[in-house]
């Protein structure tokens, strides 16, 4: 019996220190492939749908440095249920995304545009997040209309304006549900 134990216990420690080897190499090739990923996120958008159905959240549209996107085809996806669709975007959309993202009028935009109308049934939000060296920029903006802020003297910002419809001009290159801003965002949306 006590030959046993030191044969099972003599495997053990010959085992445990190949275990561990393999182990690290896997983590650090795990953690190379992190860090040399050039897949960086550029851009998250999520939508926020409150109504007479509920509140649902879904992905908007995420935008990556390779090109790469990510978005709920349908309004009334849940984020945290249904996994996310998956497109690509052109060199020149992805140029154009990163050029409306590094504007300087961009990036100093306030953190919370508020509705510039009373809902009657509904409301939505969409919350950007802008990864900036280190940073993040966060941007909520109620219930997006630009006709009804400019009938109310309320006109936002053009670089706010240009922001929405870069993001809107990427998830329109796919089938989507979403409002149509085409009247809005002709002269920001990616040109083709």
């Amino acid at each position: 019996m006590r030959a046993r134990m030191i044969a099972v216990f003599g495997l053990v420690v010959a085992v445990i220190p190949v275990c561990f080897r393999q182990n690290d190499k896997q983590s650090s090739n795990s953690e190379k492939s992190l860090d040399s990923s050039p897949n960086k996120l550029l851009l998250e958008v999520l939508e926020t749908d409150l109504g007479i159905g509920g509140t649902n959240q879904f992905v908007y549209v995420r935008v990556f440095s390779d090109g790469s996107i990510e978005y709920h085809p349908k309004r009334f996806q849940d984020l945290r249920k249904q996994h996310a669709s998956q497109g690509k975007i052109s060199k020149e959309d992805l140029d154009a995304i990163a050029g409306v993202l590094t504007l300087k009028d961009v990036a100093e935009l306030p953190s919370l545009f508020k509705s510039t109308y009373v809902p009657i049934d509904s409301y939505w939000d969409l919350d950007f997040t802008i990864p900036r060296s280190g940073e993040t920029q966060k941007i909520q903006v109620v219930n997006f209309s630009p006709t009804k802020a400019i009938e109310n003297k309320k006109a936002y910002p053009q670089p706010l304006v240009r922001l929405v419809c870069a993001a809107w001009g990427v998830r329109k290159l796919f089938s989507t549900e979403m409002p149509d801003l085409s009247q809005h965002c002709q002269q920001f949306v990616l040109r083709h």
